[in-house]
């Protein structure tokens, strides 16, 4: 075929590509706000009882929260939290799942609670009654040995319990990512009784579409080990954590990851914008094309490259943002945090 006889092929295959693009990015976005909920989980009267009489309320946190230090300086709003009492302590019928939407690739799966086959199966059990915790068919990509997760009980003053709430994305209504529920915390401190607690389930908005759990970041699940190990949490329980998959995207695709995420953040925050439906829609992009380390190298290297065909434009615009704020000094202290956070295992 001549130059002439292919010319004229040219125009009608670009139309295809723009058009089956096109679909692709309207069925994906579609598919992720068809779960967005009509409203709000609701909070348990226990916690809210608490609040109204500003009490003391115990708090239950895994994930980032098992470092006090962490804990401490989470706060969105700059104020130092102050927790009363920070000690370990288990609760039965749950688990530590890595099934909440985080900021691909560079963090995958985020953590949660999750209730296991064993919560449901008993026998007049009120929290199931009365709060209707929905059953999904969740399932640990490694479990751990027992029906149990362990964690930290935190007892916070009433401000303090909520400046941690809202640093989880609480008060945004049908888009919040985690519910509060009860639990039941037993301290590792036999001369202690149980205390109910509140914890926080990933919502049906903020969960993954997938039955096993997604593996999380190298970077986060350090913090998980590191916070375990201060904490002092059992031996088994550190172990199952040391020994869970990572994921580690490469250098490369974590800095074009680092200035989209900076460009994005101005989207969603900054000026006024209000732009959820671009980080939405993105977010919802990079799922479709993330590989796990578990499969052939040569799936990982293309789940690579899309990703970052997916994150360029928006990595170009945060790039530029982040070269001009960084020349003029006038880097706001909330997005040179952002990027240490980010930058610290690099």
């Amino acid at each position: 075929m001549n130059e002439s006889s292919a010319s004229p092929l040219v125009a009608p295959a670009c139309t295809a590509v723009v058009v089956a693009a096109t679909y692709y990015i309207i069925r994906v976005y579609r598919s992720s706000i068809s779960k967005i909920p009509k409203e709000g989980p609701t909070r348990p009267k226990f916690l809210l009882d608490a609040l109204a009489a500003n009490e003391d309320v115990y708090y239950f946190g895994v994930g980032s929260n098992l470092s006090r230090t962490r804990l401490e300086n989470r706060s969105i709003s700059g104020k130092k939290i102050h927790p009363i009492s920070f000690e370990p302590c288990v609760i039965y019928d749950f688990r530590l799942a890595f099934n909440m939407t985080g900021i691909p690739p560079m963090e995958p799966a985020l953590g949660s609670i999750e209730p296991l086959p064993s919560f449901y199966e008993k026998d007049g059990n009120q929290e199931r009654n009365s709060r209707q915790l929905w059953r999904t068919e969740s399932k640990a990509f490694v479990a751990y040995e027992t029906n149990e997760c362990h964690g930290a009980l935190i007892k916070l003053s009433a401000e303090d319990y909520e400046l941690v709430y809202k640093s989880e994305g609480g008060h945004k209504g049908a888009t919040q990512f985690y519910e509060e529920i009860e639990v039941n915390c037993v301290p590792y401190d036999k001369s202690k009784e149980p205390v109910k607690a509140v914890a926080y389930r990933g919502t049906e908005y903020g969960r993954l579409d997938q039955v096993e759990d997604m593996w999380p970041s190298k970077r986060y699940m350090g913090i998980l080990r590191s916070g375990a190990a201060e904490l002092g949490l059992e031996d088994s329980y550190q172990k199952w954590l040391a020994d869970h998959p990572v994921q580690e995207p490469s250098l490369f695709l974590k800095k074009v990851s680092i200035n989209s995420c900076l460009f994005m953040g101005v989207l969603r925050f900054g000026f006024g914008l209000n732009m959820h439906f671009i980080p939405h829609l993105q977010t919802a992009m990079l799922y479709q094309v993330l590989v796990l380390p578990k499969e052939p190298a040569w799936k990982q290297y293309l789940g690579e490259v899309a990703a970052v065909i997916i994150l360029f434009p928006s990595s170009l615009l945060g790039f530029t943002l982040r070269t001009v704020l960084e020349k003029s000094g006038k880097t706001p202290p909330m997005v040179k945090k952002f990027i240490e956070h980010f930058e610290e295992t690099m």
